[in-house]
């Protein structure tokens, strides 16, 4: 259950509310096309990369095998020991149970590290890509990383600007020294509070899409459709699926790895993505519903011609009264 909420968390911060804007000239119909051919090639990307997850895995533990089968044969290659003598041989029976005793301390510190040997993002290039697309992959990671970070720096300073009637460049330090070091140092109690917060926005994002259904069905809006104009909802779609597989290494590395939990693991991913993918289509539809697609020609004539002052009219100054330009608002 943890990871599924971490999984909605992590794709449902990010494109949820710029969708919609992407969808003024495609239409509900070319949206849902590739909103689901974008949702399938995700859905294939989470299989295969847990396959690869516990391929990494299996090479970690079968170099830690060899690694500590080499030690003990190097422990037992040395020069051959002359013929013993009695009291040799009586040294040898009473430290016997000591010589086997010291074995169970190698099992157990070899149980520990096999445990902890977790798949990351950079061993999987080191692992599976030569030499020099190893390095790119990793520069690669490093500005993907880079541009998340200020995005999202940015993003919630923003917000908390607006919240407090302030400028955001004074939130963007206290947002980025304080959350910072509170994900780094207290990362175990922050899972749990985020996918709290994660099932409250859930909540939150369900009781906006009713409303807005119900408010779309007083105003009868009708979309159209436009297949010419599919691509334009495809890239921000991506990114509104996107980001899983950033944090699957660190989420595969809470599971216990038998045949059970690595299961239970993709289907929890998966079924985050499948929630991720129903609100976002909701959410689109819904505001489909109630803002129209595009700004009519017609209607920007009507606002032009209320805002221009009629000076023939005998009745003295123009009138200062605001036309209704909220007649004029679209997704365009």
């Amino acid at each position: 259950m943890l990871i599924n909420f971490l999984t909605i968390a992590t794709i449902l911060g990010t494109g949820i509310l710029g969708l919609p804007v992407t969808i003024a000239h495609a239409g509900l119909v070319p949206f849902l096309v590739s909103f689901l051919v974008g949702f399938f090639v995700q859905a294939l990307l989470i299989y295969l990369f847990v396959e690869l997850l516990q391929k990494c895995q299996v090479v970690q533990l079968e170099s830690l095998k060899t690694g500590v089968a080499e030690c003990i044969v190097m422990d037992q290659v040395g020069v051959e020991d002359p013929a013993p003598t009695e009291e040799e041989d009586e040294d040898e029976s009473e430290n016997a149970e000591a010589d086997t005793g010291l074995l169970q301390p190698d099992a157990l510190a070899l149980h520990q590290q096999a445990d902890s040997l977790q798949p990351n993002l950079h061993l999987l290039g080191r692992l599976f890509l030569s030499r020099p697309m190893s390095h790119a992959f990793n520069c690669i990671l490093l500005f993907q990383f880079i541009s998340i970070g200020i995005s999202y720096v940015l993003a919630g300073s923003e917000a908390y600007a607006a919240l407090l009637n302030i400028r955001h460049i004074y939130v963007i330090p206290a947002f980025t020294w304080i959350l910072t070091p509170a994900i780094l140092l207290a990362h175990t109690v922050i899972q749990p509070i985020t996918s709290l917060l994660t099932l409250l926005k859930g909540i939150l994002l369900i009781v906006t899409v009713a409303v807005t259904f119900a408010v779309g069905s007083e105003v009868g809006l009708q979309s159209s459709s436009d297949f010419s104009q599919m691509g334009k909802p495809f890239l921000m779609g991506t990114v509104a699926l996107g980001g899983i597989v950033n944090v699957m290494p660190l989420l595969f590395s809470q599971i216990s790895h038998n045949k059970t939990q690595i299961l239970w693991f993709r289907r929890a991913v998966l079924g985050g993505l499948t929630t991720c993918t129903v609100l976002n289509i909701l959410w689109c539809w819904a505001v489909l519903e109630i803002v129209p697609q595009t700004s009519l020609p017609e209607r920007r004539m009507a606002a032009e011609t209320t805002t221009q002052p009629d000076y023939s009219s005998p009745s003295g100054p123009p009138s200062s009264v605001v036309p209704h330009l909220y007649s004029n608002i679209s997704l365009e």
